[in-house]
């Protein structure tokens, strides 16, 4: 009793800090906000009061897409349980297809039994030339009519089991495809993925203020580099390049894979001359990597990236900033790469 007691006290005192904090910055009071702010007044995750406080010093309030952003990061973990799940119904999917295919594997041992021992009559039968009345033909007949069909319906069984099988396995793989859509860190390099890309900046455009700019980022001739030393090197590369990226990211700027090779910046309240200085850090950071081969041995320098920086222009869609910091990309590529391009 003294326990609950000491938990009911414990959420008062937390609940009392909540509040205030949600009217402080002019939260809206909803599930998630309550929840994020909750969970912050507790103190039970540092990692979360450490980027609701960097949310709130960079905006002054938590802005909702920022709020959506740290909920499904630090709180919401549906989709391990989804994964969990989905590794549970595949696993239940496999043993009803494995128990078809034992059921199955022993209905055709007793078949091919029973085809035996009728082969063996028939050969006595044939030996010692004795005829056999038609009643016992009917029931020889009849019977191997019996175990035939028997197999068959046990064939069709399994037949059908594999056909569902195979169609619970499509549903399952289309339900975690999604699952992993909806995540928003790319599996491999660590960073943000496109998803989150879209969601920060469509939040940072519908703020009062979107003085804010993008980066735009692209591994120079990374196909060649593929095509010559393998695709495992190459994922080492977008590893090695996501982390020069991450760890440049500062003041509230963040780093996405924005798909293949490209990646992305933003960075709130940036003027272009401030962004053109980070990327330049940046790139020549990244062409000082050296990367060594983990099967052969081999190092691997020469590592390059092309930028292109771009404002994100207030009273337009995201597309508009992305094709502008796009345009500036490409010109960098034209100029013989390995530079930053953020004027026309």
């Amino acid at each position: 009793m003294m326990s609950n007691d000491v938990n009911f006290d414990e959420s008062v005192k937390t609940l009392k800090k909540t509040i205030p904090l949600m009217m402080k910055y002019s939260v809206p009071v909803n599930p998630t906000n309550y929840t994020l702010w909750y969970t912050y007044a507790s103190n039970e995750i540092p990692n979360l009061n450490r980027e609701l406080d960097a949310a709130v010093k960079l905006y002054n309030t938590c802005p909702k897409f920022r709020a959506e952003q740290l909920y499904s990061k630090h709180i919401n973990n549906t989709s391990v349980d989804e994964v969990q799940d989905f590794q549970k119904n595949i696993d239940v999917v496999i043993s009803n297809v494995g128990e078809s295919i034992g059921s199955t594997q022993n209905n055709a041992k007793h078949f091919e039994d029973a085809m035996t021992l009728a082969h063996n009559e028939l050969e006595e039968l044939d030996a010692i030339k004795t005829p056999m009345s038609a009643n016992e033909i009917s029931g020889f007949v009849g019977d191997l009519l019996t175990k035939s069909l028997s197999m068959r319906d046990n064939a069709k069984n399994l037949g059908d089991s594999l056909n569902q099988a195979q169609e619970e396995i499509k549903s399952l793989r289309m339900e975690l495809a999604n699952s992993q859509q909806d995540a928003l860190y790319d599996a491999l390099t660590g960073l943000l993925n496109r998803r989150a890309f879209e969601q920060e900046i469509d939040g940072l455009l519908s703020l009062p203020d979107a003085s804010a700019c993008l980066i735009i980022a692209d591994i120079d001739k990374f196909k060649i580099f593929n095509d010559t030393h393998g695709h495992p090197l190459g994922d080492q590369v977008l590893k090695a390049v996501g982390k020069r990226l991450s760890i440049s990211c500062s003041n509230g700027a963040l780093a996405f894979r924005y798909g293949g090779e490209e990646f992305a910046i933003l960075i709130p309240k940036s003027t272009l001359y401030l962004a053109h200085d980070m990327a330049e850090k940046i790139r020549l950071s990244i062409e000082r990597l050296v990367i060594k081969d983990r099967k052969s041995g081999e190092t691997v320098a020469n590592i390059t990236c092309s930028f292109g920086v771009a404002p994100l222009i207030k009273g337009k869609d995201a597309v508009d900033t992305i094709n502008l910091a796009d345009e500036r990309l490409y010109r960098a590529k034209q100029r013989g790469r390995n530079q930053v391009i953020s004027i026309d």
